[in-house]
């Protein structure tokens, strides 16, 4: 993919109302390949944590996008 288009994503996870801080950095830290351990030492939480919140957040994200689509 495109610069462009990750910055595209990063600035739609940015402007997300329904994510935290937290949530948003770690989805736009995946995008930008951070891995979970790096992710983890930011916040003092393990992987398997941040791997948990990513999931959550995801799953936020998509709601938001289906509600999105079904309004329009």
């Amino acid at each position: 993919m495109s610069s462009q288009t990750w910055d595209y994503f990063i600035s739609v996870i940015q402007d997300a109302k329904e994510l935290s801080k937290k949530e948003k950095e770690i989805l736009i830290g995946r995008l930008r390949a951070h891995n979970l351990e790096k992710i983890g030492r930011k916040y003092k939480l393990t992987a398997e944590r941040i791997r948990q919140i990513e999931k959550e957040a995801l799953s936020k994200f998509k709601e938001k996008m289906i509600q999105l689509l079904l309004i329009d």
